[in-house]
């Protein structure tokens, strides 16, 4: 009778444990929680619920180690427990063991078909390996059970946007939002669709209601600060770019420093204007410094440390730094960002008009020895780049190079290899199926010889090239150039113009439709043979 008496007083006491461990749980108070659970383990080493709950507990604080310990350990005691199976995929996933993870999830689905939350848990998985259909048909199997989950909507509007189904996942958003009506990660990733379309008023309005929801809100900031500088709205631009250092999609560091930060006013004080994001941004922001200087004499710009040769010479004024060193704090007074200055400079396109149509200066006794060269077949030289290699948005700026290639007269038009990186494949498979020959000019690297490229772009007649470094060295150096640009094209070269307000000298074309270019050469091509029939009447 005693023995039946104190078992119960510990179910009694296991079972208030648990409660209060589930609460301090619920209430995100994690460290009291686990204590209260390894209580209960303390007593009963195989109790599955505070086995299974410590499992949740570590994946939510990011313990994922932890977290599959206990997990396993609450399935061998229920070897059928749903949830456990489908929590357990959930952090198999995060520590990147994917062919456990989607095992996990399936043997949930095996054992209760209709388990919702272990379909949408697969269709993360599955959208994490990129196999975006497979993805999406769980995601579509997790609706057909249960409709009203906004989350099951917002994951499927993600993988259809990548999928380039716009119309398709912004109806899964609108979904999402219409049920859950402030669900801002909806509004905002329908703002992002509405952005790669060109919609920008709409992804403005999108981006606006999530901010509206949640003030601090970065990436929609940021976003909506890109669409505003894209449609010219320059004052408003500028400030929401200032959101880009709480960024996830800003890889750049914030400089440390003492000083004070410039408060934009013309002064004698010694400005350092210190850099971040990469080498396009440096020459493109480097447009703005020559009218810098005028309004601030003592000025230091740091940079990257291949254009450096090139600045000197172009600013000779101007002290420059690698932005591979830190600056000594002794060397100037007040610090600047270089992405900053166009809230000084640029505040609407009137301003503009002070953009000068080269402001570098490539070393011309190395240009004319480039020029004379390639000019010993009495043709045209064009210099052409076609690939960027930019891990996220380079893929829709590139295209082949035989398909860049064939617009050209090889009659009258020589082709000179300004792309940087390997290419070798890219110009021999060109050969083979073309018979075009591309000179490569092998004594200059294209990715560390920065100044011999700028020579060698200097040295042809026109460049032709998609976005990327090249057209904003050839654009820096006055060339006569022709861009490529992709539907959704950066927001430095803004939308539906044929001009650029900060490059004077480039010609714009962009792809009427994502992803096709036939448009886009058709009308370089033509574009070219005007200029073909005028350079050779003026020979």
């Amino acid at each position: 009778m005693d023995k039946i008496i104190k078992v119960e007083s510990e179910n009694l006491q296991i079972a208030n444990l648990l409660q209060k461990g589930s609460r301090h749980h619920q209430q995100g108070n994690f460290s009291d929680a686990q204590a209260l659970y390894e209580q209960i383990l303390a007593i009963y080493p195989d109790h599955f619920d505070a086995l299974q709950l410590l499992g949740v507990l570590f994946a939510q604080i990011k313990k994922y180690s932890q977290a599959v310990e206990f997990l396993s350990k609450a399935l061998k005691i229920k070897p059928n427990h749903v949830r456990s199976h489908s929590n357990l995929g959930i952090v198999l996933k995060e520590l990147k063991r994917f062919d456990e993870a989607l095992a996990s999830c399936n043997q949930a689905i095996k054992i209760e078909p209709d388990y919702v939350d272990a379909h949408c848990n697969l269709g993360n998985i599955l959208q994490e390996l990129k196999r975006y259909d497979e993805a999406l048909a769980s995601f579509n199997q997790a609706i057909a059970i249960n409709a009203d989950y906004p989350e099951i909507h917002f994951n499927r509007g993600n993988i259809l946007q990548k999928l380039k189904r716009f119309d398709e996942a912004l109806a899964s958003f609108n979904q999402a939002i219409k049920i859950k009506s402030d669900y801002t990660e909806a509004y905002y990733n329908r703002g992002t669709v509405f952005q790669e379309l060109n919609y920008l008023d709409e992804a403005l309005a999108s981006f606006n209601q999530a901010i509206k929801i949640k003030p601090d809100y970065a990436e929609a900031h940021w976003n909506s600060s890109l669409c505003n500088l894209k449609k010219g709205n320059f004052k408003s631009g500028w400030e929401g770019y200032e959101w880009r250092w709480a960024s996830s999609e800003c890889n750049s560091k914030q400089l440390e420093s003492n000083n004070l930060a410039w408060d934009y006013k013309k002064t004698d004080k010694r400005l350092l204007v210190w850099s971040e994001q990469g080498v396009g941004d440096h020459i493109f922001f480097g447009s703005l410094l020559s009218e810098l200087s005028e309004n601030i004499p003592n000025l230091l710009v740091q940079i990257d440390k291949r254009l450096i040769i090139i600045f000197s010479r172009s600013f000779p004024k101007i002290k420059f730094y690698s932005k591979d060193i830190k600056v000594p704090e002794s060397d100037y007074d007040i610090q600047v960002p270089i992405g900053s200055l166009g809230r000084y400079l640029r505040n609407s396109e009137k301003y503009f008009v002070r953009s000068k149509n080269k402001f570098l200066i490539s070393d011309q006794k190395r240009t004319q020895a480039i020029r004379h060269e390639l000019s010993s077949s009495k043709k045209l030289i064009c210099g052409i780049s076609w690939d960027s290699r930019n891990s996220k948005l380079g893929a829709g700026k590139s295209l082949p190079l035989e398909r860049l290639a064939t617009i050209f007269n090889p009659e009258i038009i020589s082709l000179v290899n300004l792309q940087y990186g390997d290419v070798e494949e890219d110009i021999e498979l060109l050969k083979s199926k073309t018979n075009i020959e591309l000179i490569q000019y092998s004594s200059i690297d294209n990715f560390n010889d920065l100044d011999g490229l700028s020579s060698l772009i200097d040295a042809c007649d026109f460049i032709v090239s998609i976005s990327n470094v090249t057209i904003h060295l050839s654009s820096a150096l006055g060339k006569e150039s022709y861009l490529l640009l992709s539907h959704n094209a950066d927001w430095r070269w803004m939308l539906d113009r044929r001009d650029s307000p900060w490059y004077p000298s480039v010609n714009l074309y962009r792809q009427k439709k994502i992803g096709y270019w036939d448009d886009t050469l058709d009308a370089v091509r033509c574009d070219l043979d005007k200029l073909l029939k005028k350079k050779l009447l003026n020979q």
